[in-house]
């Protein structure tokens, strides 16, 4: 919960500094080229998988989202207490790869931009929004380029249920 606050507590920084010029609508164009990329369940305990899905441009992931059972995005803070979507994730694979593949794909069209950003000192922070709430993060250099983040590419390969069950 405090780092929920503390994300609502940088937003507000961020979106109460003077705007730089380029920054939200080079967020916009990134945010707009989005797509589903791939999805994978993470061991975050023993019996707890997380659904995690993926959204990027061309080969480059640059967001992830965690998702309910019922595939609703998760904001941000509060994956701790989302809806565990897999308790035995080999025998539940195919049940989920089935119903990922009729509803993933309308991940992306129901989030939102947020009109804000942070600066930080690597770039900047815009942030992606599902019904009001923050549920993921887009990060740009201090060029406005995107940066995106291999290791979710690893932990996918490794995931033990994953969509689509191979990357191309």
């Amino acid at each position: 919960m405090r780092r929920f606050f503390f994300l609502l507590l940088l937003g507000a920084w961020g979106w109460a500094q003077p705007g730089e010029p380029g920054v939200l609508e080079r967020c916009q164009g990134v945010f707009q080229a989005l797509h589903l990329q791939f999805a994978y369940a993470e061991r975050v305990a023993s019996q707890r998988f997380l659904l995690r899905v993926v959204l990027g441009t061309g080969e480059a992931s640059l967001t992830r989202l965690t998702v309910n059972i019922d595939l609703r995005p998760v904001p941000l803070g509060l994956e701790d207490i989302a809806v565990v979507a897999l308790e035995r994730p080999v025998q539940d694979a195919v049940r989920l790869r089935n119903r990922l593949a009729q509803r993933l794909e309308g991940v992306p069209q129901s989030l939102s931009l947020g009109n804000w950003y942070v600066a930080a000192p690597t770039g900047y922070r815009c942030f992606l929004t599902y019904q009001g709430r923050v549920v993921g993060v887009l990060l740009l250099g201090q060029n406005l380029e995107p940066i995106p983040n291999p290791r979710w590419r690893a932990v996918y390969q490794r995931s033990a249920v994953r969509f689509p069950p191979e990357l191309r």
